[in-house]
This record gives structure tokens, C-alpha cells and sequence, in this order.
């Protein structure tokens, strides 16, 4: 037989010190590594503890700052509707200042008016004159309008007085706006 022929492998003592350092710095590469990502995770711990604590008291700051703020708020959109509201109003309402003083525009000279009284949809004139062709021609521009669709509707010649001792004529008319 021959002794030469061994079957086992004798493995070289440089590889064998080769693996164990690479075994060594493997080790300690995964400890570096482990002791990395602890650090890592305590330092993220400690910084989203410390920055929710600065953050909360940042929101309180900044929500007790924007309170008094968010009453005025309240208070500014209020009195806006109420604007709105009211200006919504007063577009609807007929402006009687101006419809009376072109109804009284077209009255002659002659004519006193003793009376006026509005409501919504209605205009009551009483009149008082010395002479019955002023009431004829108020009545006659009355007519003009309410033909033109001037501001008049509708005209009703409620009544007509004649006073003898006073020598004057008293006339009341009703129109419609």
C-alpha cells in the first residue's frame, strides 16, 4: 500500500488564519452594524419624543395666537350676510323718493298737495288747487305716464271737492306703482 494516498485533506494553516480573521471581522462588522441601528433607533426614539412635545406645545401657541382672531372672524362673516341680506332688501324696495318727486314734477304750479301717503304697491295724493284745469292737466300727465308704463300702473280718481266759501278744489288720487 501507499502511504502518500491520504484521503483526508490536510487544509493550510494560512487559510485557516485567513477564515479566522475574515470569521473576526465579520463578527465584528455585524456588532458595528447592530450597535449602529440601536443608536440609530434611540436617537429617532429620543427625536420624536422631544419634537412631539415641541410640536404640541407650537400647536397650542399657535391655536390660543389664531382664537381671538377666529371670533372676529365669526363676527366679520355675520355682519357680511347680514349686508348680503340687507342689500338684497333694499334692491327689491321700490325707491318712493324718486317715483313721488316725478309724480309731483309733473303737477302744474297751481296745485298744494295737502296729503301724500305710500304703501308698498300704492301712492295716495290729496290735492288742493283754485282752479279745476290744473287738476285736469295733472290728471292728463298722470294718464301720459300711466299710457307710457312710466312708473304708473294703474290711476284712480278717488274724489273730487269743490269748496264755494274757499273758492278751491280738492282732488284725491290713488295710484298704483
Amino acid at each position: 500500500m501507499n502511504e502518500n494516498i491520504n484521503l483526508l485533506v490536510k487544509k493550510d494553516h494560512n487559510v485557516l488564519k485567513e477564515q479566522k480573521k475574515l470569521k473576526v471581522f465579520r463578527l465584528i462588522a455585524g456588532g458595528f452594524l447592530v450597535a449602529l441601528l440601536l443608536t440609530s433607533l434611540a436617537i429617532y426614539l429620543l427625536n420624536l419624543q422631544l419634537s412631539n412635545t415641541s410640536l404640541d406645545e407650537d400647536r397650542e401657541s399657535a391655536l390660543s395666537d389664531i382664537l381671538p382672531f377666529r371670533k372676529k372672524e365669526a363676527k366679520f362673516s355675520i355682519v357680511n350676510n347680514r349686508i348680503d341680506n340687507i342689500s338684497k332688501v333694499l334692491d327689491k324696495k321700490l325707491d318712493v323718493s324718486k317715483i313721488v318727486d316725478t309724480i309731483l314734477a309733473k303737477a302744474p304750479d297751481e296745485i298744494l298737495v295737502d296729503n301724500l301717503e305710500f304703501s308698498e304697491k300704492k301712492i295716495s295724493i290729496k290735492i288742493l288747487t283754485s282752479s279745476l284745469k290744473s287738476v285736469d292737466e295733472l290728471l292728463n300727465n298722470l294718464v301720459d305716464m300711466a299710457e307710457k308704463k312710466e312708473i304708473i300702473k294703474d290711476l284712480t280718481l278717488e274724489s273730487l271737492d269743490v269748496s264755494e266759501l274757499e273758492g278751491s278744489y280738492r282732488a284725491t288720487i290713488k295710484i298704483g306703482i
